[in-house]
């Protein structure tokens, strides 16, 4: 049939989620960005603060990257301080 469409398309989606504290970034599939985060979430049941940067500049998501491995060590320093 004209003008119907050919199948469902499947799209790959670029997250990044915490798992006890730590980021981690994968690449996700789904036919839009809710069934991508529900297969990340069907992985890995304990991921929060899922982000999607499929669309977003890459210096974007290093620089997030940057900021959080910074305030993690920052963090640990402190900790380490305090039980000196």
């Amino acid at each position: 049939m004209e003008g119907q469409p050919k199948g469902i398309q499947v799209h790959k989606f670029y997250l990044s989620y915490k798992i006890a504290g730590d980021v981690h970034t994968g690449w996700f599939y789904g036919v839009h960005i809710r069934f991508a985060k529900d297969q990340l979430l069907f992985q890995h049941p304990e991921a929060t603060d899922i982000m999607d940067w499929t669309y977003e500049k890459s210096k974007d998501l290093r620089s997030y990257l940057m900021k959080h491995n910074a305030l993690k060590l920052s963090i640990m320093l402190r900790l380490k301080e305090q039980s000196s």
